[in-house]
């Protein structure tokens, strides 16, 4: 679950209560998505450390910006077809919506399937429901059995999310709650034979955005993209990148996170070689900085250099009016920066399933 804004009602403040909610949540999909990977390999994640608990063709999705802190696009599953407001994450695998989002008896091509699931979120909630396969309709592609979680409790505030339904997972099989047998939309699409490549992108700002499926949109970028393998055994889209005066670090590539999240003790390091002030706020490091002189912040892949433009830079105000960067300390369970929303405004992020890599490319129009 993340909260559609992190600041306080028509304020710059920081609400920390709304961002360590969010990265409480956060911290239980990590934990959920290594648990999947255990169960699905027999082995433990390598990411994993100690937490404590407390026709073939392309298709295009327009993504709706909430409050620059998610984005929401439409699926359809059934016949007919029922339409679903969205979050897709690349951080998770599988497709689960709220109650009453999708009716199994409304569609004459729904499947009760034997498969149950239920996930235990930090917050103490707990979201269990039964898995369909019905008819999904995405970007004008059309597979049959698409795989669909249907939760008898909320998993998402709608109201608070720009009308979102549920979460559209896009990362590896390996972290399905479902398991292969069930595969979710974007496996179905391509085992369908209607994408053109085992493909997709994803263009993030306050305008324009989108959802590429089947590959990339070329007038949307300068030159041609930068590609990085991915790590996809480990089932997360990993990569390895380097951060502006840290160094070497291993990255996750997430939409479904609105902040870029590292590893606490990352964290500190990196505020003190940025020279920032680091404050602790709910138990997470934040780092601190004048307004008026954002410090530089950039990620390279390869030989792309991507950075954080001012708006994508900070994530609101403290409570003294100074400025406090997009990059939080949590430790989320897995040895890794997470790079969220706030990082993937400054890029278009391209994701290629077959060559199991990351394309990382110059937007035509600049950051958004």
């Amino acid at each position: 679950k993340r909260s559609a804004s992190l600041k306080k009602p028509n304020s710059t403040e920081v609400d920390f209560g709304k961002v360590s909610a969010h990265l409480t949540s956060l911290k239980a999909k990590y934990q959920r998505n290594l648990n999947n990977f255990r169960a699905n390999t027999g082995k433990e994640h390598p990411l994993r450390v100690a937490v404590s608990e407390n026709k073939r063709s392309t298709g295009t999705v327009p993504l709706i910006d909430v409050k620059e802190d998610l984005w929401v696009g439409t699926i359809a599953y059934g016949t007919p077809a029922q339409s679903i407001k969205i979050d897709f994450d690349t951080g998770s695998a599988d497709t689960l919506v709220n109650p009453g989002a999708y009716s199994p008896n409304s569609s004459s091509t729904s499947v009760k399937t034997s498969k149950t699931f239920s996930n235990a979120y930090a917050d103490g909630t707990t979201a269990s429901g039964t898995v369909y396969t019905d008819v999904v309709t995405i970007g004008g592609l059309q597979a049959a059995k698409a795989a669909i979680g249907l939760s008898t409790s909320e998993l998402v505030d709608t109201a608070n999310e720009g009308g979102n339904q549920g979460i559209a997972g896009m990362s590896f099989l390996a972290l399905s709650t479902f398991g292969s047998s069930y595969p979710p939309f974007l496996d179905s699409l391509y085992n369908a034979g209607v994408l053109s490549a085992f493909e997709f992108s994803f263009k993030l700002g306050s305008s324009g955005s989108e959802l590429y499926l089947g590959g990339y949109n070329s007038s949307d970028i300068l030159g041609s993209p930068t590609w990085v393998s991915a790590d996809s055994s480990h089932g997360f889209w990993q990569v390895p990148a380097t951060a502006t005066y840290y160094g070497s670090i291993e990255s996750i590539i997430d939409t479904g996170t609105t902040l870029i999240v590292a590893p606490s003790s990352q964290a500190s390091d990196y505020f003190y070689y940025l020279g920032v002030e680091e404050r602790k706020r709910f138990g997470k490091s934040y780092g601190s900085y004048n307004c008026s002189k954002p410090p530089p912040v950039s990620f390279t892949y390869g030989e792309k250099t991507i950075s954080l433009d001012a708006s994508a830079i900070t994530i609101g105000t403290d409570t003294d009016g100074a400025c406090l960067l997009s990059i939080v300390g949590e430790n989320s369970g897995v040895n890794a920066w997470i790079l969220g929303d706030a990082f993937l405004r400054n890029t278009l992020a391209i994701f290629d399933r077959t060559n199991k890599r990351v394309g990382f490319a110059t937007r035509a129009a600049g950051p958004q």
